[in-house]
C-alpha cells in the first residue's frame, strides 16, 4: 500500500480496522481502531503524508461467519478503502 500510495499522490485512503466479536464491545471498538492507527503510523512512517490517510475503528465485523477459529481469525483486519 505504501509504494501504491507513493505512486498515486492523488489518492486518499481510509484504513478500517475490525474485531472480531469475543470480548466485549466497548473493548473491541478500541481494538479495532488502534489496530487501524497501527497501520496508518506504519504507512507515515514509511514516508506517506498523514494528510492523505485516515483511519476509523469499526468494532466487530458483523459480516463474518462466527462459527469457527479461522472465520474469527478472519475477522481481525485492517482493510482499506481508497477514495
Amino acid at each position: 500500500m505504501s509504494n501504491f500510495l507513493k505512486k498515486n499522490p492523488g489518492v486518499r485512503v481510509e484504513i478500517k480496522g475490525y474485531a472480531d466479536e469475543l470480548g466485549p464491545e466497548d473493548y473491541n471498538m478500541k481494538l479495532s481502531e488502534n489496530r487501524a492507527k497501527s497501520v496508518y503510523d506504519i504507512l507515515v512512517a514509511s514516508g506517506v503524508d498523514a494528510s492523505r490517510l485516515s483511519y476509523k475503528g469499526y468494532g466487530e465485523d458483523t459480516s463474518a461467519n462466527k462459527s469457527s477459529a479461522d472465520a474469527r481469525q478472519m475477522a481481525r483486519r485492517a482493510s482499506f478503502e481508497v477514495k
